[in-house]
């Protein structure tokens, strides 16, 4: 009785925490709240992209530091309608990106290349959301669309509520149809709908964004030269 009862527990157990089924290779974990954990703090299992370039230590996804490594890391699958959340830590002049709906030419990508290879770029063939030390000595000549939580070259968010550099940020991405938010350390910094906005180079930065109203896409990690942390990240679909 007793070794039925312990059997029944540990598949309860396990069925409450991740996958178990023997196809399934994600790794996931349910947290109660209704969010998936889709970084396991072990290894890049369920992610695609520029692996070389991303490692974990001590259970945080780290970019590697490089002056010319830029490369973006996605998770396995699209999504369309979600909320995101992540722990992140940040160096002096830190800069990373987070990617919303990026297009599949993305995957094998670099971050910020632009130009006429946009669709590689998920700031183009997407959104990417700034990850950035707005700080930064060297941070302190760029556009209000480049700044931390702002859609980049699109809409500039709220400056203000990042931690020093060496502490860990909470940050929270919600994209329902065109409307995103992002809300960082408990502050909303961004608030707005891209449903009204250009894809043809009008946009703040003069660039063309054919991505911008994907309805669906990839979510990932913009690796530029730095090596910004990351833990903690989780998501729910809506």
């Amino acid at each position: 009785m007793k070794n039925a009862f312990s059997a029944t527990m540990a598949i309860s157990m396990l069925l409450l925490t991740g996958c178990v089924c023997n196809q399934c290779k994600c790794k996931t974990t349910t947290v109660d709240d209704g969010f998936t954990r889709i970084f396991n703090g072990t290894d890049l299992d369920g992610w695609m992209g520029r692996k070389d370039l991303f490692y974990v230590e001590n259970g945080d996804l780290v970019f590697r530091e490089g002056k010319s490594n830029y490369g973006n890391l996605f998770y396995q699958r699209e999504f369309k309608d979600f909320t995101a959340r992540f722990d992140f830590k940040l160096v002096p002049n830190g800069n990373n990106g987070f990617a919303v709906r990026a297009g599949k030419p993305c995957v094998d990508g670099g971050a910020l290349i632009g130009g006429n290879k946009a669709l590689a770029d998920a700031a183009y063939n997407g959104m990417e959301i700034q990850v950035l030390d707005d700080t930064g000595p060297l941070k302190q000549h760029l556009k209000a669309w480049q700044y931390h939580g702002s859609i980049y070259g699109v809409v500039a968010a709220q400056k203000g509520a990042l931690k020093p550099v060496g502490e860990w940020n909470h940050e929270e991405v919600t994209v329902v149809g065109e409307n995103v938010t992002v809300v960082l350390n408990g502050k909303t910094i961004l608030a707005t709908s891209v449903k009204d906005l250009p894809v043809d180079g009008t946009t703040p930065d003069g660039k063309p964004h054919p991505g911008l109203h994907n309805p669906s896409g990839y979510i990932g990690f913009l690796g530029h030269t730095m090596p910004v942390r990351f833990r903690n990240i989780e998501i729910k679909e809506l």
